[in-house]
């Protein structure tokens, strides 16, 4: 199994409306094309538990895609490549949110 998560930073102001757009538009488009499951993950609030952590902002999210593995995710890319609504999508995302700070990671499950 494979964990993606990709974590980005949206403006204050728009993170009402971010929100409603990941529950509306991204999980079911993702979860059509080859992810089996789509989560979104906010802060729940500013609150340092270890002297060494960063305090954490509370529009940082982080976007968790479960695929079953590399090939199946490197396919939902190619599918999201080619799909202009998908493209249109995403480049809506991207523009009407002003996403900054972003971090991708990929995880491998081995157990």
């Amino acid at each position: 199994m494979i964990l993606v998560q990709w974590s980005c930073e949206v403006p204050p102001e728009k993170l009402e409306d971010f929100i409603k757009f990941a529950r509306e538009k991204l999980k079911p488009l993702y979860e059509s094309h080859y992810c089996k499951r789509y989560e979104l993950f906010m802060p729940m609030e500013v609150k340092k538990y270890f002297s060494y952590q960063f305090t954490q902002k509370k529009n940082k999210y982080t976007e968790q895609m479960v695929f079953k593995d590399l090939e199946n995710f490197e396919e939902f890319l190619e599918a999201n490549e080619k799909d202009i609504r998908t493209r249109e999508i995403i480049e809506k995302y991207i523009k009407k949110f002003n996403v900054s700070s972003c971090g991708f990671t990929i995880l491998n499950q081995k157990v």
